[in-house]
């Protein structure tokens, strides 16, 4: 037995891999991709998107939807090796600022020698700053909590920002 939202979410992968929608493209509403498939229930769709999201497919920005980050699933990205040298490039940046070597660090996330880049490092992102939040509710140190949280909040904002900038770029051309 198949259940509906495995159909839903083979079919939306199928459109992603094959390139109908693109990397930055917003997928459609959860209510056209309810008509579109015929779903009776938000939870289907919701629950197919969340595949695409777990195979690295897809990312969703509350309020703003769900957007192609990925045309490959994940399972062919080494993330934690990319994760790792990720780490290491970011350590060198840092020891670089404090060392006063530098001004300041860019970082390509668009860089073809590592197409996941940016999903990994958003992801990490995301995920830090979920924990951070969480530790500033359960901790007597709640304020340094915060401010991490807001630290990686901020860091997303401008990796988005850059990314959006990026895309207008392109498709200006």
């Amino acid at each position: 037995m198949v259940y509906q939202y495995e159909s839903v979410y083979r079919a939306l992968r199928a459109r992603i891999e094959d390139g109908e929608f693109e990397v930055g493209q917003r997928l459609p509403s959860i209510a056209q991709l309810m008509d579109e498939y015929k779903a009776e229930s938000l939870g289907t769709i919701r629950r197919a998107q969340g595949m695409l999201a777990e195979d690295g497919l897809v990312r969703t920005e509350q309020g703003r939807g769900v957007f192609v980050v990925a045309t490959e699933r994940r399972a062919r990205v080494d993330v934690d090796a990319t994760l790792a040298e990720t780490i290491t490039l970011l350590e060198r940046a840092r020891q670089s600022l404090q060392a006063g070597q530098t001004q300041s660090v860019v970082i390509d996330l668009d860089d073809e020698r590592h197409p996941a880049a940016h999903y990994v490092l958003t992801e990490a992102l995301s995920d830090f700053r979920s924990r951070a939040r969480e530790a500033a509710h359960d901790s007597p140190d709640a304020g340094s909590w915060t401010e991490q949280a807001e630290c990686a909040e901020w860091l997303l904002q401008q990796i988005e920002n850059a990314a959006a900038g990026i895309d207008d770029a392109r498709r200006a051309t």
